[in-house]
């Protein structure tokens, strides 16, 4: 049990104070786009799976923007390859810790939105 607690904390970490501000962007408007989404506390898990594909579509849009964006086919297939490989070798405790974090954030920013917005 720790060790999934330790790796929550890692991700979390790693998102909102690792200093690169474009993809802590990324993962707000992602949450964000989960909070609009929600109904109600009871869906936070499914919004937070929502948010993290979100978070994919826009990484794959912005981030190959930002970097050295191919301008042929190939090589863009050739990166989305490159990505989803990446992403097969996470283990599950971190797409877990990931979920947890998205699920933290996503449940705050509703509160808070709940907070400001009544009735």
């Amino acid at each position: 049990m720790e060790g999934m607690i330790g790796e929550i904390r890692a991700v979390a970490e790693g998102i909102f104070l690792g200093g690169d501000w474009t993809y802590l962007g990324m993962v707000i408007v992602a949450a964000l786009v989960g909070v609009a989404a929600m109904r109600n506390v009871g869906q936070i898990f499914c919004v937070s799976l929502l948010a993290m594909v979100v978070l994919g579509l826009i990484w794959l849009v912005f981030g190959g923007a930002m970097s050295e964006a191919p301008t042929d086919p190939a090589t863009y297939l050739g990166q989305l390859e490159t990505g989803w490989a990446s992403i097969g070798e996470m283990s599950g405790t971190t797409l877990v810790s990931y979920l947890v974090t998205f699920a933290v954030a996503i449940g705050v920013l509703f509160i808070g939105k709940s907070l400001v917005f009544r009735g």
